[in-house]
């Protein structure tokens, strides 16, 4: 049935039944997103409107960004129909490939397209097929309905009984190479098991009010808070922050003296913590105090670490396993302390888990598994999306995605370690190879990581093989609060960045 504000004409019905027809699906269940955007789009397809709708509207009006939403800077609307184009494709190739009319959504722009299909048809001409004949099944009689019916009830009865048998001997005598798990075993295997652990084996919890799980511009998901008592919760939804494709992450959170009992498998762990002020309080007002284990922490300063109110703020912690519970313990001891987010990853020994990011709000999987996930922790810059003309190599698509500008990036790291640093490089502008101006020189920035010159005089193109450049940097140290700020300076045009990579060494 169509809202009471939409009318569907007579021409139209078959196409809205269609269009009832995915969404009732489950098809786009995961990413609520997705059927937003589908929504948004077919409201103003059955409105008449065939002109295509702006970014801007659908983000703000069927994707919920704020109203200061920049599509130059947030490139949430293109990646979302990107998607969605491919769930329709998919949809279409398997449970709706036999439906007579087919929604698409052209690339380039925002308006649905319903495709008929046609129907197969024989040939005019052709005479109708004779039906084959009707072959006669022999009559069975009532004495040898019976017959079948007991020899089948006893039959069942026959392997209920040996059932049961076999199942009280093996509760008497286990066998000795599969016992039972113990109780704190399966305990600690609730969370995997409940929400199943992203593909790259990481538990994601997004702490405050909220009573469902949330899915980020890159669809992956969130936990809701479920494992922490104590504090309270907060929701600033107002706030626009900054270095985050997902705002919704840093407005809301717990504070408050809390504690927290995170189930996880056996193994060892890397915990990022997210956070962002989002009360107006200033340096050093609100003085941040936890344990990880029953370990103190060093004090934290969220407003003084961020650079100000609104940014978000990573705080990485290496070498922590479950403890005999089965749990992570995280335990908030001052009455300042907040948490908005957690990550909680499996890492090598006790070193640090590698970072690896797209430039993008996009997760990417290369040809050896690695996982990329999307850029963060970034100010300033834009961000462009090139699809086409991609390099030649098994991985193009780590370079479809680009920042451009006056950039740079607080990137969390552990103080103390040392780390090798790579950046993947494009040139998909300049050069008679891209179908645009200039060449070589045309241009040149440099980069400085906590101060220390990276680059000088840098040129793409100059550096580049088979359309890509890598650039390996070895012993990078972080500040003294664990960051690797990464600055990316004009010398002609601009800086541009695809990828990052951190390894520690």
């Amino acid at each position: 049935m169509a809202p009471e504000n939409l009318v569907i004409s007579t021409e139209r019905e078959e196409e809205w039944q269609e269009l009832q027809t995915v969404l009732q699906s489950g098809f786009l269940d995961k990413s609520q997103n997705l059927k937003r955007f589908l929504e948004y789009v077919a409201h103003q397809y059955f409105s008449g409107n065939h002109e295509p709708v702006k970014e801007y509207s659908i983000a703000v009006q069927a994707l919920n960004r704020m109203q200061q939403f920049d599509p130059q800077s947030d490139a949430i609307v293109r990646v979302t129909a990107h998607t969605l184009r491919k769930k329709l494709e998919q949809y279409y190739a398997t449970e709706g490939a036999g439906h007579s009319i087919q929604i698409k959504l052209p690339p380039g722009k925002y308006v649905l397209k319903f495709e008929r299909k046609e129907r197969a048809t024989l040939p005019t001409a052709a005479a109708p097929l004779p039906e084959p004949p009707v072959q006669a099944v022999p009559g069975v009689r009532p004495s040898q309905q019976m017959t079948s019916l007991h020899l089948a009830f006893l039959g069942v009865v026959i392997l209920l009984l040996l059932g049961s048998y076999f199942f009280h001997f093996s509760e008497l005598y286990p066998r000795s190479d599969n016992p039972k798990p113990p109780a704190k075993t399966i305990e600690s295997r609730a969370l995997p098991e409940a929400a199943g652990i992203a593909a790259d084996k990481t538990i994601r919890i997004r702490f405050g009010p909220a009573s469902r799980p949330y899915t980020d511009a890159a669809g992956q998901t969130w936990l809701a808070d479920r494992f922490c008592t104590g504090g309270s919760t907060f929701s600033h939804p107002n706030h626009l922050i900054q270095g985050t494709d997902d705002p919704a992450l840093f407005q809301e959170g717990r504070e408050g003296k809390s504690q927290c009992r995170i189930p996880v498998p056996p193994g060892n762990y890397q915990l990022l913590l997210l956070f962002a002020e989002t009360a107006g309080d200033k340096v050093a007002a609100r003085q941040v105090n936890f344990k990880i284990n029953n370990a103190l922490t060093a004090e934290l300063d969220v407003v003084d670490e961020a650079g100000g109110d609104d940014i978000g703020l990573g705080k990485v912690y290496t070498g922590i396993h479950p403890m005999d519970d089965g749990t992570i313990h995280l335990d908030f001891v001052s009455d300042g302390a907040f948490l908005d987010a957690v990550e909680i990853t499996p890492a090598p020994s006790d070193g640090a888990a590698t970072v690896r990011m797209i430039a993008g709000p996009v997760v990417f999987h290369d040809n050896v598994g690695n996982t990329w996930l999307p850029e963060r922790f970034f100010q300033g810059g834009r961000r462009t999306f090139h699809p086409d003309n991609l390099p030649k190599n098994d991985n193009s698509k780590l370079f479809e995605w680009a920042r451009y500008g006056h950039f740079h990036y607080r990137i969390p790291v552990v103080a103390g370690k040392v780390y090798k640093l790579r950046f993947y490089f494009s040139e998909r502008w300049f050069g008679v190879t891209n179908g645009g101006p200039g060449g070589q020189g045309s241009r040149v920035f440099d980069v400085y990581c906590n101060g220390k010159t990276l680059l000088k005089d840098f040129d793409i193109l100059q550096n580049q093989n088979g359309g890509t450049a890598v650039m390996t940097f070895d012993h990078v140290k972080p500040t003294a609060h664990g960051m690797l700020e990464l600055d990316f300076m004009p010398v002609k045009n601009y800086p541009l960045i695809n990828a990052i990579e951190i390894e520690s060494e």
